[in-house]
Order: C-alpha cells, then structure tokens, then sequence
C-alpha cells in the first residue's frame, strides 16, 4: 500500500508540474501586456517533500517500547532465575530427564526403561486448543450453570474453587524398543488423573518420528490402522494399560506435574518474547 501511495504521489506532482509548463511555456506579448501574469492568478504550489521515515523510527515506537518494558516489569518476580521447587522435587526423582528449549514449544520428558527408551512429549498450543474447544463445547451450559451458582454460592467457596481449578494437559507417551517399533498412547492430565485417549503402535519406520505425536496422525496416515476406541475396550483391558503407564512413571505425580510444568513454561515463554519484540522494536 506505502508503494502504491508513493506512485500515485510522484504522478500528481510531475502531473503539477507539467501543467504549469503548459501554461507557461509559450506565452505572446499581447497577454503579457493585456492578461495578469499566470502566476498572479494562479495560487503558488506549495514546494513538498515526500520523506520516508527510517527504519525503526516509527511515531509509535517509542510508546510501544515503554509499554513493552512496562508489562515486563509488571510480569517479573524476584525468583526469575530460579527453578520452580515442583521442578527441583521432580528432577530429584531421577525419573525422567526434561529436554525443554527455550522459545520452542514442546517440552519432551524422557527416561530408559529396561530396553525401552520413553518419551512424553507436551505443548503450551495443546494445552490451549484443548481448553478453547472444552469452552466451545460447553459454552451454554457453564453459563446458564455459573449464573444459577453465582447468586447462592458463599464467597469462601468461590476461593476455593478457584484453586482446584485445573486445566487439561494433552501428553503422548512414546514407549519405543530397539527393531519393534513404538506403542503411542495419547493422554489427557487433569486433577492428578490421567485419562487414556487412544492407543496406537507403529512399527519401526512405519510414521516418521516427528508425526508420531500429531494427534490428528489417523486423519493424515488413513492408510494406516490407527487402532480401537479406547473406551470401547474391556474395562480390565483400560485398567492393565493405565497399571502399564504407571510402573514406567506415568502416573498421579506426572498428572500433577505436567499442568505446574506448562504454567511456568507459559510464562517464561511470554517473558522472552517480551524481550525479544523490544529489543527489535527499540534497536
């Protein structure tokens, strides 16, 4: 658009330009002696420059830089540089190892098991679809339930729902043996539980490893067989998988850990790239 209005500009003003030469260009003596001077009778064009403002020199730069440097003090506490206490209590169990990069998304817990290698892989994207399609879901009936609620429920009680609130935390278990391939299970942590979606194996070579945790794989690889409804397993079935995921560490504390675990990611993420925008905002 700033191309297109830069063209359109240039055009008027040698457009300008040129008309005024036309006039001009070829006067005789008689409406030099008879007509007022052309440039009596016209109004003088006003010289301009069309200037370009450089880089990073913006109107708004400066007010965006200062609200920027505003939230980052508002979001900063004294213990920045520390490590969560939940973090250094589940790092002393030497379960499992966390691989969590700073300005990537996922975060992958791993850990041998006898000869399987075990990953469980989680997102702060996850964790937020997962949360806006619950609400979608249940949009009408939170609030035709919250308004029935809100005019009977004592305030003590509304503080302490507040702090059982928990959100859900989409985590896929990779449990992978040398030349057999991996078994997936797809798991949903809430509340200190953790709920089986769906169990899947692929054998070695069969998906990519990047793929494998894709919750919509079955859409994309429909040449595959994804596996049966979970639930619609025999219930002592569902009980030996989920018994499966707990002697290798998938359990009540991982279901805990895991939502502890996104909110602190969350929120060093969202401090980095306050920093970041600024410092290219500011440079």
């Amino acid at each position: 658009m700033a191309a297109r209005l830069f063209a359109r500009t240039v055009f008027n003003a040698r457009s300008l330009r040129l008309v005024g030469k036309a006039y001009v260009s070829r006067p005789t003596m008689v409406y030099r002696t008879m007509l007022p001077s052309l440039s009596s009778t016209l109004p003088q064009a006003r010289a301009f420059s069309l200037t370009l403002p450089r880089f990073g020199s913006g109107e708004a730069d400066s007010e965006l830089v200062h609200q920027l440097e505003e939230e980052m003090q508002f979001e900063e506490t004294d213990e920045k540089n520390e490590v969560p206490a939940f973090v250094k209590e589940f790092l002393d169990t030497k379960l499992f190892e966390i691989e969590d990069i700073l300005g990537h998304d996922k975060v992958t817990l791993t850990r041998n098991f006898g000869n399987e290698k075990i990953s469980v892989v989680f997102s702060i994207s996850d964790i937020n679809n997962t949360v806006e399609e619950v609400v979608e879901e249940d949009e009408e009936l939170v609030i035709e339930k919250d308004e029935e609620q809100e005019q009977e429920k004592p305030k003590e009680e509304e503080e302490e729902d507040d702090e059982l609130e928990s959100f859900p935390v989409r985590a896929t278990v990779i449990v992978e043996k040398e030349g057999k391939g991996s078994l997936v299970v797809h798991t949903v942590a809430q509340d200190g539980y953790l709920h089986i979606d769906a169990v899947r194996y692929f054998k070695e070579g069969q998906v990519a490893t990047h793929d494998i945790t894709v919750h919509d794989i079955g859409e994309q690889r429909q040449d595959l067989y994804m596996g049966p409804v979970f639930e619609e397993l025999g219930e002592d079935l569902q009980t030996t998988f989920s018994k499966y995921l707990e002697e290798r560490g998938i359990d009540t504390a991982l279901a805990n850990f895991l939502p502890d675990y996104v909110d602190y990611k969350e929120q060093k993420e969202y401090m980095n790239w306050l920093k970041d925008v600024n410092d290219f905002v500011s440079a």
